[in-house]
């Protein structure tokens, strides 16, 4: 299963820088602040979905907004959504404390691409710690199926 592409995933935040800079540093949440960090030591790139440009590479710059994910605005994204997840097997969305909408988008483009989705945590952070766990299971799992699709 090494040749499985895996995307880490997880939802904007409210709070945020006033300047531009790269996503996975604009939100001034401690859960993406987190998983920018932990995808970086583990190597798999790290998306946020926004309720203004769709879903973002960490690495890249934006600027600040203010806007919340409705079922309209995924609507509206989901192209953007489509086409940066196209080229992955597994999609892994930490779901943290965030709005269901969040969850509903990327279950939409996942299911659209059928692609697998793995989803895990809740509020404040809980579970977080469950990511290498997770990766690993991918990882060695030889023939692609696992017991469980949600860790939380």
């Amino acid at each position: 299963m090494s040749g499985k592409r895996i995307a880490l995933v997880t939802a904007c935040g409210n709070k945020k820088e006033k300047t531009p800079q790269e996503a996975g540093k604009l939100y001034r949440s401690a859960r993406i602040r987190h998983l920018y960090r932990r995808s970086k030591e583990l190597n798999i790139p790290l998306f946020i979905i926004s309720a203004k440009y769709g879903l973002v590479s960490a690495d890249e710059i934006i600027e600040p907004y203010n806007a919340v994910m409705t079922d309209e605005k995924c609507k509206e994204l989901k192209e953007k959504m489509l086409s940066k997840l196209r080229d992955f097997d597994i999609i892994i969305y930490y779901r943290g404390g965030a709005r269901k909408t969040y969850l509903d988008c990327i279950s939409e483009a996942a299911k659209e691409l059928e692609k697998e989705l793995i989803v895990f945590g809740y509020g404040n952070m809980g579970d977080i710690g469950k990511l290498t766990d997770i990766l690993n299971s991918v990882r060695n799992t030889a023939d692609g199926t696992r017991d469980r699709k949600h860790w939380s």
